[in-house]
């Protein structure tokens, strides 16, 4: 049996003020295409379908045109909740559509009911997993002791019917233990959900998938096997992150046979928008602006040792799709090389203050300045009294 297996497409994403709109639609369209000539049993989608819980129309729209664009290939299509997506709002049709191909996972309610597909070799059960927290699985197993999302994993999958005689195939978008973090993560995987990892508690060991055949994993962005090629992360199909400007994308496809061996390969994803990074002073980023892709995001590095008026505006005019701008000199390595005060307390403002201006400028403040500032830091004292 043959899996196309993709995740993580966070429709409605945005690349700094840049809607990634035009690209998503693009890169949907490819793995329709790829889906069309590879002919899966199923395709399955591991989570984060959209970037926020309650996500703009025209991602909606987005998922709407692929998903019905999926319907002539007569392939089954299993869908679940990642921690972007409202595992309410995308399954609330879970119950209608399970009489369809189109097999989306709902709210986990202490059950899991498996997609099951068959071919020449016997049956293959699909389980659909969403993401899970703690506190989604301990209302259904209050005699459990579930602290951590790897005991609410391990809950949930002890409760799994699961049948040993049979091949099983698991779908989930949790953090495994001994994957790499090493793509856009950085920005797209806590943000504006509220989760915050303290001390791993949010890492789920691989041991517990032990009894699956395959486990199509979402949540980290880098394409990742985890221990074996049975447990693996297939990555976005996008870079939402100048962090991934040398990943390669893919979309990963697996056969699992009727004695349970597993093949597994990977289809080169293409890149709608390139990404580029600059480095250099404005002169010199500007001077060879016409050796590079114009039309590509760029993240601008300027290493210029003096502020440049309007810069923004003036580079925009050479690169109309720059995202954002940093710069790398001596103020800002002065900057960032600022050791903490041991005790800040004990320092008044002025001190703090004189102490950052030295460092930052290598010189200290003239007796001016520090006049100056003393009088505005007691004005705003006396406002504030």
């Amino acid at each position: 049996m043959k899996f196309l297996h993709i995740s993580d497409l966070h429709l409605g994403r945005q690349l700094h003020r840049f809607a990634l709109q035009e690209e998503q639609n693009e890169i949907l369209e490819s793995i329709r295409q790829i889906a069309a000539a590879e002919k899966p049993d199923a395709i399955l989608i591991a989570g984060d379908v959209y970037d926020r819980s309650i996500p703009p129309v025209y991602a909606t729209q987005a998922l709407d045109r692929f998903l019905s664009s999926l319907l002539p290939l007569q392939t089954a299509v299993c869908v679940i909740s990642g921690n972007h997506d409202s595992a309410e709002r995308l399954g609330f049709l879970s119950g209608p559509l399970a009489m369809s191909a189109l097999h989306i996972s709902p709210a986990y309610k202490g059950r899991t009911v498996p997609v099951t597909l068959t071919d020449e070799a016997g049956p293959v059960d699909i389980w659909l997993l969403p993401f899970l927290r703690p506190a989604a699985v301990r209302p259904f197993f209050p005699e459990e002791e579930i602290h951590t999302t790897n005991d609410a994993v391990a809950c949930a999958i002890r409760q799994m019917p699961l049948d040993p005689t049979r091949r099983n195939v698991l779908v989930a978008h949790q953090f495994v233990a001994g994957a790499s973090m090493g793509g856009s993560e950085d920005v797209c995987l806590w943000e504006g959900t509220g989760d915050v990892s303290v001390g791993g508690s949010d890492m789920v060991e691989a041991k517990l998938f032990s009894a699956f055949d395959y486990v199509a994993l979402g949540h980290l962005h880098q394409a990742q096997n985890v221990g074996s090629e049975r447990i693996r992360y297939c990555g976005t199909p996008l870079k939402y992150s100048f962090s991934e400007l040398r990943s390669e994308k893919s979309v990963t496809v697996c056969e699992l046979t009727g004695d349970r061996a597993l093949h597994v390969r990977t289809i080169p994803l293409p890149e709608p928008r390139r990404m580029q990074e600059l480095r250099g002073t404005f002169a010199e980023v500007t001077a060879g602006a016409a050796n590079y892709d114009q039309d590509a995001y760029t993240h601008v590095i300027l290493t210029d040792e003096h502020p440049i008026p309007d810069v923004m505006n003036r580079l925009r005019q050479h690169f109309p799709n720059i995202t954002h701008l940093d710069w790398d000199n001596l103020r800002t390595r002065r900057t960032e090389a600022l050791p903490a005060s041991a005790e800040p307390s004990q320092h008044t403002p002025l001190a703090l203050f004189a102490e950052f201006f030295e460092r930052s400028n290598g010189a200290a403040m003239m007796d001016e300045q520090r006049q100056y500032l003393d009088a505005v830091i007691r004005e705003i004292w006396e406002e504030e009294a």
